[in-house]
C-alpha cells in the first residue's frame, strides 16, 4: 500500500510511502486517502487526523505519469480527495521533512495545523508546467501571505523554504529534524484529548467562513485551470518534464 494507515489513542495517520516515485500520489492513493476521511469523519475512535510523508520527501505532489496517461481518472480522484479534506470536519495535522510539491502542498494549505523541518522545501511550480493552481490553492495563499508575496511566489514558481513559509504564515511551526518528531507528537496528543466536540466547533468557527469563500474561489480556479490544461503549452511543459529536456513554448 502507497498509503499507509493507522489509529492509536485516538490518531489516525496517513502516511505517504511511495519512495521509489518520490512519494508522488497516484488516483488511487487519493482514493484510499478519501475513504480514510470518510470513515474517520464518523468514527469516535478518531479526534485528529495525521498527515505524514517519508523522512526524505514529503511528496512531488500528483503523478504526473498518470496525470499524462489516465487524466480523467487522476482528475476524479484529486476532486473527491480535496472535497473531503475541505468539509473533514475533526482537527487535520500534517508533519512535513524534505520536499513538498505541487498538489501536496496544495493539500497542506487546507490542514489546520502544519510543521515542518527546517530543511523541507515547498513548491507550487504549476505555471512552469504550463498551468495554473487548483482547489483554491492561489485564494488561500493570498490571503496567508498578501498578494505581493503570494504572486511572487505563484507565477514565478519559486520555492519556498521552510522559514519562508512560516514568515508567509502558510505553515504553523518548524523545528530541527531531532525535533519535529516530538513537536507533532504532543500537538496531536493533545488534541485527541481534548474535549471532541468543542474542538470540532471551533475548527468550523475558524475554518467555515474561510470554506465559503474557498468554494467559489476553487470553482473559479478549476474554470481557469481547465482552460490551460488543454493548451498546448500546458502539454509541452509536461512533456518536457518527463522527458528531461528543455521546453519549447510558443506564443498561441
Amino acid at each position: 500500500m502507497a498509503i499507509l494507515s493507522n489509529t492509536e489513542f485516538g490518531i489516525l495517520r496517513l502516511t505517504i510511502s511511495r519512495a521509489q516515485k518520490r512519494n508522488s500520489i497516484n488516483a488511487e492513493m487519493f482514493d484510499t486517502m478519501t475513504e480514510a476521511l470518510s470513515r474517520a469523519a464518523s468514527d469516535d475512535a478518531v479526534r485528529v487526523v495525521l498527515l505524514q510523508g517519508g523522512e526524505q520527501i514529503f511528496s512531488a505532489g500528483a503523478d504526473l505519469e498518470e496525470m499524462r496517461s489516465q487524466p480523467e481518472v487522476l482528475d476524479r480522484a484529486m476532486t473527491n480527495f480535496f472535497a473531503a479534506l475541505r468539509a473533514f470536519p475533526k482537527p487535520v495535522v500534517a508533519q512535513v521533512m524534505g520536499p513538498c510539491v505541487g498538489d501536496a502542498l496544495s493539500m497542506l494549505l487546507y490542514c489546520d495545523l502544519v510543521y515542518a523541518s527546517e530543511r523541507a522545501l515547498f513548491s507550487l511550480p504549476c505555471v512552469a508546467l504550463g498551468q495554473t493552481t487548483r482547489f483554491g490553492s492561489a485564494f488561500i495563499m493570498a490571503a496567508a501571505a498578501g498578494l505581493p508575496r503570494a504572486t511572487e511566489k505563484l507565477m514565478l514558481s519559486e520555492p519556498i523554504t521552510a522559514a519562508e513559509a512560516l514568515e508567509m504564515r502558510i505553515i504553523t511551526g518548524i523545528a530541527d529534524d531531532e525535533s519535529l518528531d516530538n513537536l507533532v507528537a504532543s500537538k496531536v496528543a493533545r488534541l485527541a484529548v481534548l474535549p471532541p466536540g468543542a474542538v470540532r466547533a471551533m475548527k468550523a468557527l475558524l475554518t467555515g467562513p474561510r470554506n465559503k469563500a474557498l468554494e467559489v474561489a476553487a470553482e473559479e480556479e478549476e474554470a481557469v485551470w481547465r482552460r490551460q490544461a488543454g493548451s498546448a503549452e500546458a502539454a509541452e511543459a509536461l512533456a518536457a518534464f518527463l522527458e528531461g529536456r528543455k521546453p519549447a513554448f510558443r506564443p498561441e
